[in-house]
C-alpha cells in the first residue's frame, strides 16, 4: 500500500486564495507532490486556463463571501496520446472553503446559462463555460479528519517531510478524483472543468490566505 501512495506529478500550480482580494495562479517550478501509484510520464499532459491558454492566465480573484455562497473558475486539462487521467487538489484550511470540480463545456454567448463562467482572453475576446451536468466529478479526500475540513497526519511527510511544528490549518488536505476519460475527440485534446469554491455563513471577508495545489496525472 505504501507504493500506492506515491505520485508522479505531471503539472503543478499554486494558487493563493485571499477572500475579497485578487488572487492569481502561477507555475510552481521544480516542485511536486507525491501521493499515489508510480506511473510513466505521459507524452503530453498539462493544465490550461480558459481558451486553451497558458495556466499562467488561470486567475482566481474577487472572492466576496458576502455575495452568494460560491464562486466558479474555469480550467482545462490538455494533452495528447492520453486516454485517462486523474485530477488532484491539495489545500490548506485557514479559510473553511469547500471545493467541487465539475466537467464543463464551452458555450456561445447566446447559449450560456446565468451561471456560466466568463473567461476573458487578452487576445481572443470573451469565452463562456457551463457545467456539463449537475454533479461534481467523483473522488475522495485521502487524509480528511472525519467530517471536519481538516487534515489528519497520515500524509504529513508529503507536505513537510520530518518537520513537525505545523499549525493544524497548515496541514494540507489531499483530494484525488477517480479516473477521468478524455472527452475531447481532438488530438491534442482539451477537456474543460469548473472548480467551485464554496463557503457557509460563518466565513467572513478577512485577510486569511490558503495555498491550493491543482495537479493532473496520467491514469
Amino acid at each position: 500500500k505504501k507504493k500506492k501512495l506515491q505520485l508522479v506529478i505531471a503539472v503543478s500550480i499554486s494558487v493563493v486564495l485571499l477572500v475579497a482580494l485578487p488572487v492569481y495562479a502561477w507555475f510552481t517550478h521544480k516542485r511536486s507532490i507525491a501521493l499515489t501509484t508510480k506511473i510513466n510520464a505521459p507524452t503530453q499532459l498539462y493544465i490550461t486556463a480558459g481558451n486553451k491558454e497558458s495556466v499562467a492566465n488561470l486567475e482566481m480573484a474577487d472572492i466576496d463571501v458576502e455575495n452568494g455562497s460560491y464562486k466558479d473558475f474555469v480550467f482545462g486539462i490538455g494533452g495528447a496520446d492520453v486516454q485517462q487521467y486523474q485530477i488532484q487538489l491539495a489545500h490548506t484550511t485557514n479559510i473553511p472553503f469547500e471545493y467541487e470540480i465539475y466537467r464543463a463545456k464551452s458555450v456561445s454567448e447566446t447559449e450560456k446559462s446565468a451561471e456560466a463562467v466568463v473567461y476573458v482572453s487578452d487576445s481572443d475576446g470573451t469565452f463562456y463555460y457551463d457545467k456539463s451536468g449537475d454533479s461534481p466529478i467523483s473522488g475522495k479526500y485521502l487524509n480528511r479528519d472525519g467530517t471536519e475540513i481538516l487534515a489528519n497526519s497520515t500524509l504529513h511527510e508529503k507536505s513537510y517531510d520530518t518537520y513537525s511544528n505545523v499549525q493544524k490549518n497548515a496541514e494540507a488536505l489531499y483530494w484525488q478524483s477517480d479516473g477521468l476519460s478524455v472527452n475531447d475527440a481532438e488530438n491534442p485534446f482539451c477537456d474543460y472543468f469548473i472548480i467551485r469554491v464554496k463557503w457557509n455563513k460563518n466565513v467572513q471577508n478577512n485577510k486569511e490566505t490558503d495555498m491550493v495545489y491543482l495537479t493532473v496525472q496520467r491514469k
